[in-house]
């Protein structure tokens, strides 16, 4: 079995300290693909234009959430706070979505203009793939469905469906857990909810509009649970087992011998911001972007440890009980580095 890794790192645009580790780890290698924000400060930027223009185009990172919209604010009433013209928030978008304050017009208009703003930065080519900042576009009802619509109208066809299969956290026997970086308990806790949050709600709405729409994912996905500090190889290994079993299962429901499977592999890669530096739509950078945890990603996707990781079959004997039987016997599993423009665009089973 040949195991097609896409290594797609978010927020290409946010800014010009962050967009140098994406750029540089692309141009080596270690990264396949990355999700581009037209709304981030460095969006205009000079070296992505000359970066891409020999390359195949980035994806779309679609914000509903954070800063200022591409629309006048309002075109969009549903998605703004009236005070401030600004997106709601992460949790104050989800929130509204789920009261029924959202248009779905609005989500069209709003993605409708962000994908045409791509075109516009990268000489009227479209997105080579397209996801969502803090995956507001997988949320069920109209975030999702109005999502798949803007993406298939803008001729982009493989998106992403962070849905990953058992996070760490949710096993109260797992082993990895134990290894866990200790945070703020609170914040800790609020952060892994709303991350079950999210691939809960992928794995159950998003596939289905997605598909209705004609659009195409990898098979398996991973990244919630390697994020920052939490981006060890024991954990990277472990969970990229996790995702290998139910997609295989998946596949072999339309093929006995599926000769291929694809995994998409979130991850956050950076330079450090400098606090109060313009970061997304026109806010000033969060914590995250503040913190040296976008610094280890980075590192760690560059390091020699990551590298002979790759180079090596895949260790099925080590992770025999998270694989099919058969898989963990034959030890018959590859891996390859892939972009998202290599990947087939065939229907993928709910």
């Amino acid at each position: 079995l040949l195991l097609n890794l896409i290594i797609n790192a978010d927020d290409l645009g946010y800014s010009a300290r962050r967009d140098r580790a994406i750029l540089r780890l692309l141009a080596d290698g270690h990264v396949t693909d990355a999700s581009f924000m037209v709304t981030g400060s460095a969006c205009r930027s000079a070296e992505l234009r000359s970066f891409f223009a020999s390359r195949p185009t980035p994806g779309l990172h679609l914000n509903l959430t954070e800063g200022r919209p591409v629309c006048p604010p309002g075109q969009v009433p549903s998605l703004v706070n009236p005070d401030t013209g600004r997106f709601l928030g992460k949790l104050g978008f989800r929130a509204a979505l789920s009261a029924g304050q959202v248009s779905r017009s609005d989500i069209l208009a709003e993605a409708g203009a962000q994908f045409a703003r791509f075109a516009e930065l990268f000489d009227g080519r479209p997105a080579g793939h397209a996801d969502g900042h803090q995956h507001a576009h997988s949320l069920p009802g109209l975030a999702a469905s109005a999502f798949a619509e803007a993406a298939a109208a803008a001729g982009v066809h493989r998106v992403r469906v962070p849905a990953e299969c058992r996070l760490p956290w949710l096993d109260v026997g797992d082993e990895d857990n134990n290894k866990t970086v200790e945070t703020d308990g609170e914040a800790q806790s609020q952060r892994r909810r709303f991350l079950t949050d999210v691939s809960n709600d992928a794995a159950i709405a998003a596939k289905q509009e997605f598909a209705s729409a004609g659009l195409t994912w990898p098979g398996a996905f991973m990244g919630l649970s390697s994020m920052g500090a939490e981006m060890r190889l024991d954990r990277v290994a472990r969970q990229l087992a996790r995702q290998l079993s139910p997609a295989l299962i998946k596949l072999r429901s339309m093929s006995d011998e599926p000769a291929e499977l694809w995994c998409e592999w979130m991850v956050h890669p950076g330079e450090p911001c400098l606090p109060g530096e313009p970061g997304c739509g026109g806010d000033p950078v969060d914590e995250f972007a503040c913190s040296s945890e976008r610094r280890h990603e980075a590192d760690f996707l560059a390091s020699a440890e990551f590298a002979h990781f790759l180079m090596r079959p895949f260790d099925c004997e080590a992770f025999a009980a998270e694989l099919p039987s058969d898989i963990a016997a034959s030890e018959a599993v590859r891996l390859r580095l892939s972009s998202f423009h290599d990947m087939p665009l065939v229907t993928q089973p709910l």
